[in-house]
């Protein structure tokens, strides 16, 4: 009876040993598996390329999309118009969003229950690349590959013209475009001028007439107001001849190289920082002029190219049809601004014996009026690149173009034909309009030029008070 009891309690004892290195073994290899899988981090990726998920639907994630507080119909796609990028992204449920720029997708991560909402906010892209310019500068960079290593920054102020050149062109208002090219005033000053943009396939005659992609630049402030061009009153009514090649002005602001003969008045004072008399009105009126503090300097001379100018025109003038793109074609075909007059009979104001061309070989010109029509920005730019220029003077065009004459009209280099004279030109307007005007008024005088394709950016971000610095070394 004894011996019984014991052994009963021997089995009763291994079954309690048994039961609770069960239990252990249980509690063990839960824990095991519990801290396996809790340091793991459940994430989903969805591709969501365009468009916005139904709600739910049959996925576990629904996406919503905002540009500030506003609800956006559809996810932006990449390179959007409207130049919107991601900003950041945030989700319920303890989930979290990472973005792939390259895929232009979100990552969901934590994604530990269904029914989990997210929201991706967008925000409209302000470019700041101070430090690409710096950095292009440094490297020793071109001046026409830098701002167009700066287009792919500045998706806003740098866009593509649609011409088929393409030219990269500053555009809007209010632009950071200023460069310093090493002219000053009489006393060491910096006279400043402003980028219009890289121009493509200009003829370098600086480098054997071949075919490059040049920095095209304005003077920012005007030198003064003078005419175009003026004649005797037995030529062209004395209301001066429209064409550029033997112009007042630009005997004004070349060198006497560029011209034949010697000009008494005027000639090549800008170029040579010289004083005398510059023509400013009709029968060769004059007045007197100094550019001893406002011509260009040694150093800036030196990095202006001489190219191939186009000083064509249209056939007609019927500024209707002057859109910047019929402007930019008109500009570079062979019609001049005599020959409609000439064509009806000409007249007593078609009667100069001036040759036409519709080509010019120099150093200093004046903007075309198609560089003032493609610097329009902002939202009204594709509607007003579909408007003549001579309508920018009204609506919102013109106080989105940096380059309209902050006074008084401003000239541009191109002649426009007249049914009975000879001596029109088109000029910028005041009130932002383009139109024709009388070659022997006095308009502001803006010198526009090309750097030499040698000329480097060094410095600067184009702010005014810190330009780009242009350097030959």
């Amino acid at each position: 009876m004894k011996i019984e009891k014991y052994v009963d309690k021997n089995i009763n004892r291994r079954k309690i040993i048994l039961v609770s290195i069960s239990v252990i073994v249980l509690i063990s290899v839960s824990l095991i598996l519990y801290k396996t899988f809790a340091s793991f981090t459940e994430s989903v990726e969805f591709q969501v390329m365009n468009g916005k998920v139904d709600y739910f639907g049959n996925s576990d994630v629904y996406f919503v999309f905002y540009q500030g507080d506003k609800e956006l119909d559809e996810m932006p796609q990449k390179d959007n118009e409207e130049n919107l990028v991601f900003e950041y992204g945030e989700c319920d449920n303890g989930a979290s969003i990472e973005w792939n720029e390259e895929e232009w997708a979100p990552l969901v991560k934590g994604l530990n229950s269904p029914k989990t909402k997210c929201s991706l906010f967008f925000e409209e892209y302000v470019p700041t690349f101070d430090k690409e310019v710096v950095k292009c500068g440094k490297a020793g960079t071109g001046a026409a590959e830098c701002i167009k290593n700066n287009a792919n920054l500045d998706k806003v102020n740098l866009m593509a013209d649609d011409t088929s050149d393409a030219n990269i062109r500053y555009v809007g208002a209010t632009v950071n475009n200023y460069i310093d090219i090493g002219d000053r005033d009489g006393e060491d000053n910096p006279i400043l001028w402003r980028i219009i943009g890289v121009m493509n396939n200009i003829t370098n005659l600086d480098n054997g007439g071949k075919q490059e992609s040049l920095v095209k630049i304005i003077r920012a402030d005007s030198i003064g107001e003078y005419s175009w061009d003026t004649s005797t009153s037995t030529i062209n009514g004395g209301l001066g001849i429209n064409e550029w090649s033997q112009a007042d002005l630009m005997k004004l602001l070349n060198p006497q190289e560029i011209y034949s003969g010697i000009s008494t008045i005027g000639g090549s004072l800008y170029w040579n920082k010289g004083s005398g008399s510059c023509y400013n009105t009709n029968e060769e009126g004059n007045t007197t002029c100094n550019f001893t503090s406002s011509g260009i300097s040694e150093e800036a001379k030196n990095k202006i190219a001489k190219v191939r100018w186009n000083i064509g025109t249209f056939v007609t003038r019927n500024t209707s049809e002057w859109t910047a793109s019929a402007t930019y074609k008109a500009e570079r075909e062979s019609h001049n601004g005599k020959e409609e007059c000439i064509s009806n009979g000409g007249g007593n104001y078609c009667n100069d014996e001036v040759k036409r061309t519709t080509t010019w070989k120099g150093y200093i010109g004046l903007m075309y009026p198609s560089d003032y029509g493609y610097a329009v920005g902002g939202e009204v730019r594709k509607t007003c690149l579909e408007k003549s220029m001579y309508s920018y003077s009204s609506g919102s065009c013109n106080t989105n173009d940096w380059l309209k004459p902050s006074s008084s009209s401003a000239f541009t280099i191109t002649p426009t034909p007249g049914s009975s004279n000879a001596y029109n030109v088109i000029s910028v307007y005041s009130d932002g309009g383009v139109s024709y005007s009388n070659a022997h008024y006095a308009r502001l005088v803006l010198p526009v030029a090309y750097l030499k394709s040698t000329v480097k950016i060094i410095d600067g971000n184009g702010e005014e008070g810190t330009p780009f610095i242009a350097s030959l070394n």
